[in-house]
């Protein structure tokens, strides 16, 4: 089963995540920790490789010596905070809010 791009979803082939391997359909690099089976957002250092060092650019290409290539279907782009979170937040602390 070959991988997919965490960009666009396009589908990778098995031999196309060396450190210059770029996707086909859209040009991101595809050996970064968006592509690899450890990464794990709800992790402190997004990574469930506990003797990996942590990368700060988790989209472009590294050299991380644990990366396995993710092989499935498209994982959903991790979105900062949720989509509701600045709402929620702000909700709690609404002045018209009855006491």
């Amino acid at each position: 089963m070959s991988g997919s791009c965490h960009n666009c979803g396009g589908e990778l082939a098995d031999n196309a995540f060396g450190r210059q391997d770029r996707c086909p359909a859209c040009g991101a690099d595809t050996r970064c920790c968006r592509n690899c089976v450890f990464e794990e957002p709800s992790y402190r250092s997004e990574c469930r490789e506990t003797q990996a060092e942590p990368v700060h650019d988790r989209d472009n290409s590294n050299s991380c010596d644990y990366f396995r290539p993710y092989k499935g279907p498209a994982r959903a782009k991790p979105r900062p905070g949720g989509a509701g979170s600045k709402a929620a937040f702000e909700a709690l602390f609404r002045k018209d809010r009855p006491k």
